[in-house]
């Protein structure tokens, strides 16, 4: 009885050590992350922070010498063209002029005079742009409606219009502050002749807005150009980012802006994108030191709102927001993430997940942002690769899903 016993021992003993040898030998799985390759849309963008402006501002100064009138309006407060007092402002006694300085004060006038009539033929040059532009955007708007138009034509006559419009209240703008100026210098010319009484002198508001900003809050003596109120219209306003040059190259007139960032959120808790189109990219770049220290050319690119009833009103001079500048869209590619990309030599690889193992696979890309890629070959949908994948995945490896 006792020799079977040994043999059974013996026998598992020797199976034991079968088992044991078998699992020492046999390669380790590696745990990996993987992501499936769907079809989906895939948008590039340029990205960086920018802040909001107003399109039309102005300083009003002292108009010349004299004794400043405490000012009674605060930042804020509503003014109308021509209409509300901003300040009040003693010139100083008038002193007689010479011939040189008369001469000198009647060119002036006849400038600022020059200067208004420009502004006035620029205002009927945009008044005539606008009417056309309107135009134009009705006859699309019958073609649209009927079939014949193509979205994309219809778009830009309707931001053709929108743009007229803006030159327009640009223009005009500039017509009130040329006429600001001939009544600034037709004073200064009236300042020399002899007066029994000095009169007070009121500066009235040459815009429709609100008053932004007084850097004179006290009574007291100034000089001509002293800055005094700033006023502006916070309805009309744009947005600026510093781009660096090589990716200003990029930006073309017309591209869709999205707007992020800048603190909105919708019913549901969700931040509000905003949407906007770039309307100007500056012809001329500036040196600016980043927070590394390091010296950078950088370039302004303005975008104008697309709607103007979408969280716009919230916003004011100066508010920060972070923009998206997209330089290329599609609603349907294949999509392969970042994360599961690597360079093998000169081409693109991934480790598609096949049944415990990892085989390495060269793709072709298209178009990339910071997380996802086109492909164009190599991926369909429905694979599955290995995302950030480790020294131990290599062709072959056998690998197992983490889950």
């Amino acid at each position: 009885m006792k020799k079977p016993i040994k043999l059974i021992l013996w026998a598992a003993l020797a199976l034991a050590l079968v088992v044991f040898l078998m699992r020492a030998f046999q390669d380790t799985p590696t745990l990996v992350d993987v992501a499936t390759i769907e079809s989906g849309p895939l948008l590039v963008s340029l990205d960086d922070d920018g802040h909001t402006r107003m399109r039309q501002r102005y300083t009003v100064s002292a108009p010349t010498d004299g004794r400043l009138i405490r000012p009674t309006l605060k930042a804020g407060a509503s003014v109308d063209f021509d209409e509300t007092l901003l300040f009040e402002f003693e010139p100083l006694a008038p002193r007689p002029l010479d011939a040189r300085s008369r001469a000198q004060a009647e060119s002036r006038v006849e400038a600022a005079t020059a200067s208004h009539r420009a502004a006035a033929a620029r205002v009927a040059k945009a008044e005539a742009q606008l009417t056309y532009a309107q135009a134009t955007l009705k006859r699309r708007e019958t073609l649209e409606a009927g079939g014949f138009e193509a979205q994309q034509d219809f778009d830009l006559a309707k931001r053709d219009e929108r743009f007229a419009s803006e030159e327009l209240n640009t223009a005009r703008f500039q017509e009130q502050a040329a006429e600001l100026e001939v009544q600034i210098a037709r004073h200064a010319l009236s300042s020399g002749e002899p007066a029994d009484s000095i009169q007070r002198l009121p500066v009235l508001s040459p815009m429709t807005g609100q008053v932004t900003r007084v850097f004179e809050e006290s009574a007291r003596a100034v000089m001509a150009g002293t800055p005094i109120m700033e006023v502006g219209d916070t309805t009309s306003l744009e947005l600026v980012a510093d781009f660096l040059s090589q990716d200003a190259v990029k930006i073309r007139p017309g591209m869709q802006v999205l707007i992020e960032g800048w603190g909105g959120e919708s019913v549901d808790g969700d931040e509000t994108i905003l949407e906007g189109t770039v309307r100007l990219v500056e012809p001329s770049a500036f040196t600016k030191v980043s927070a590394l220290g390091v010296e950078e050319q950088r370039i302004n690119v303005v975008v104008d709102p697309a709607d103007l009833e979408k969280g716009w009103p919230q916003l004011q001079d100066g508010y920060r927001a972070e923009l998206r500048i997209v330089t290329w869209n599609r609603r349907k590619v294949t999509i392969v993430p970042t994360g599961a990309l690597f360079r093998d030599g000169e081409v693109w690889a991934v480790f598609v997940a096949i049944e415990g193992l990892a085989e390495k696979r060269t793709v072709d890309l298209g178009h990339r942002n910071g997380l996802q890629a086109e492909v164009l070959d190599g991926l369909s949908a429905g694979d599955r690769v290995v995302l950030y994948p480790s020294e131990l995945v290599e062709d072959g490896a056998t690998i197992e899903v983490r889950e």
